[in-house]
């Protein structure tokens, strides 16, 4: 997965959920930091996300 696909499966979520702030576990939170990791980490092609609310 790339920088690309995960802002798309959250801006999905977004419109579903009228959410508009997801925290991002597992693998694929690497991108949030680095936008384009070393092929290794973009592997995955799942996301694990949830709404930042639901926290709350």
């Amino acid at each position: 997965m790339k920088r690309e696909d995960l802002e798309h499966i959250i801006r999905a979520a977004a419109e579903i959920t009228n959410e508009y702030e997801f925290v991002v576990v597992g693998s694929q939170s690497i991108l949030g930091l680095i936008p384009n990791p070393p092929a290794v980490f973009t592997m995955s092609a799942e996301a694990d996300i949830y709404p930042l609310n639901l926290c709350n």
